[in-house]
């Protein structure tokens, strides 16, 4: 972790008052902890030291109240607003608060903000442009998830501070906190050790405060200690109730399930995995580390394998944003989405992000509706994020359409290499064949197998094609095993075959995708080692349809002749 992320998120919310003036101060987070940390704590945020301030809170929910003391020894007062905030929202209460802000060191925290009006609108925006509460030295700090709950005139006006999900230093006290306060419950000899707590420590990255607590406490009301196998279980049951990302710890293959694209593997391997692993040698020779891929090529052909695969190879966590949930009903709500996404990528690492479809994100101009002007601000939240240089995650991005993507995404400094990945050739065929029989499908083969007859039938197919013609063949070989009374039936080579002529690929559209993909590898990568895969693989197709043409020039000989045949 950065010394910027670890510095206290009061420290710069106080130091944004002090030396910049700012009335109003937007926090943005999730976490209810946050709020308990600043209360509980108080930070003095007048210009002199010995200032007595007074603290009041707007809560949508508990009304309005003076909340008194520090640490564990606080009060609450409630004040009189005059009306029902719980029925009638916050304006009801705006009177009274313009009213308090008027005695000197006044500070106002407003939380649990789920809607506005006008009225409070134009409250919140008069207070940020008051030069009065200046002069009283009153501030005002609002707590949001979004700050785009908010129309921009008002946050624009305001100064924006982001706490962490949870530092190392915050879990470290809060699991120990936890499990003293708990002590009863757990069983003597399963306390943690330096060891174990270390361990629950790091899992817990990507958790909020509030969401650790939580968990710990869940954990040991289960088991009777701090399980961190309950602890992985719910911290991706958290992670899952985010609608745009899921997390994936631990993917079960590496390379390994990977068939062919063995120019592709060493490359990512030498340029990307082992520099990565041993980041000492990039550091000798004064290189900076890997930041991240596009990958690009027709559908099927396996990029987002790829994506987990260099997961396992990197022993990291890996982070998949689900496009299609990133946008939003509501002002504010895409935008509000993919920030959260690049917090938790932030706090999980060293990890990868992994964005699908990125060409959903990556135009710079594309209309004038609402709909494009969201999508532009998406971008620049991804132009921004890339090109920082205290972001310590891997980006791999995945497109079907590499020439959406702007070139100022594309560029070296944001990522370091845009990779096509084309239809497999022969010798990947039959390897993607292999690998979905006998690595992640352990199936009972018949001993007929004829690979090289399979990898000739599956001209120009992706690798989904041949793991969905697997699936394929296996259901017709079940179907045939529950009817015979489950003899434990094989799968042999004609049920692959019965499989095979099940599907309608179209081979010369493929082929058009296949020479368009090389055509923008030329056009938009300055790498000409990238081009080898194609040439390889175009001297294997000329190879093969040769073969299926001397082949069809035999049937017709025979029928020609009276004769009949059958090729399968």
């Amino acid at each position: 972790m950065n010394g910027k992320k670890e510095e206290s998120w009061m420290v710069e919310l106080a130091n944004q008052r002090k030396t910049l003036f700012a009335n109003l101060i937007f926090v943005e987070t999730d976490d209810k902890k946050r709020i308990d940390e600043l209360l509980r704590t108080k930070p003095i945020l007048a210009n002199y030291e010995d200032a007595e301030e007074r603290w009041l809170v707007l809560d949508s929910w508990e009304g309005f109240y003076e909340h008194s003391g520090k640490g564990e020894n606080t009060t609450c007062s409630k004040i009189d607003c005059g009306g029902d905030i719980r029925e009638y929202g916050m304006r009801v209460a705006i009177p009274k608060v313009q009213k308090e802000l008027e005695t000197k060191d006044t500070v106002l925290v407003m939380t649990n903000i789920f809607r506005t009006d006008d009225q409070l609108n134009n409250a919140v925006r008069g207070w940020a442009m008051s030069n009065q509460l200046n002069v009283n030295r009153c501030s005002v700090i609002v707590f949001v998830d979004n700050k785009n709950i908010f129309p921009p005139e008002v946050w624009s006006h305001t100064r924006i501070v982001t706490p962490p999900r949870s530092t190392w230093a915050e879990r470290s006290v809060l699991i120990k906190t936890t499990q003293d306060s708990m002590k009863k419950h757990i069983i003597k000899s399963k306390l943690l050790d330096e060891d174990g707590m270390g361990n629950t420590i790091r899992l817990t990255a990507g958790l909020t405060l509030d969401q650790i607590e939580a968990s710990v406490i869940e954990s040991i009301m289960l088991n009777e200690y701090i399980s961190l196998t309950t602890i992985s279980d719910l911290k991706t049951k958290l992670l899952a109730n985010n609608p745009v990302i899921s997390l994936i710890q631990r993917p079960p293959f590496g390379f390994e399930a990977i068939g062919g694209y063995n120019n592709l593997k060493q490359r990512l391997m030498d340029e990307i995995i082992e520099p990565m692993k041993n980041p000492q040698v990039a550091k000798y020779y004064n290189m900076k580390p890997p930041r991240g891929i596009i990958l690009f090529g027709p559908p099927g052909t396996g990029k987002t394998i790829i994506a987990k695969s260099m997961s396992r190879e990197l022993n990291m966590s890996l982070l998949v944003l689900r496009p299609e949930n990133i946008l939003g009903m509501y002002v504010g709500e895409s935008e509000k989405n993919f920030k959260k996404a690049f917090e938790i990528a932030d706090s999980l690492c060293p990890c990868i992000l992994f964005i699908d479809e990125l060409d959903r994100f990556s135009k710079r101009d594309s209309g004038d509706n609402v709909s494009s002007h969201v999508e532009r601000e998406l971008f620049s939240m991804l132009l921004e994020r890339l090109g920082d240089e205290d972001r310590e995650w891997f980006f791999v991005g995945a497109t079907n359409m590499i020439e959406s993507i702007d070139p100022a995404l594309r560029r070296t400094g944001r990522v370091d290499s845009v990779i096509p990945v084309p239809f497999p050739d022969a010798k990947a065929r039959i390897e993607i064949f292999k690998i979905h029989t006998s690595v992640k499908r352990k199936l009972p083969l018949k001993t007929d197998i004829d690979e090289s007859v399979i990898a000739e039938k599956t001209l120009m197919w992706s690798g989904s094609d041949i793991e969905q013609m697997v699936i394929r063949a296996t259901n017709i070989v079940m179907k045939n095993d529950l009817k015979s009374g489950c003899k434990g039936l094989k799968i042999g080579m004609s049920d692959f075959l019965e499989s095979i002529k099940t599907f309608n690929v179209d081979v010369e559209e493929n082929s058009r995708l296949q020479k368009q993909v090389k055509d923008q590898t030329i056009r938009l990568t300055n790498d000409t080692r990238l081009t080898d895969v194609f040439d390889h693989a175009e001297s294997q197709m000329v190879s093969e349809s040769s073969r299926i043409d001397v082949a069809s020039n035999m049937l017709k000989g025979k029928k020609g002749k009276g004769g009949t045949s059958e090729v399968s």
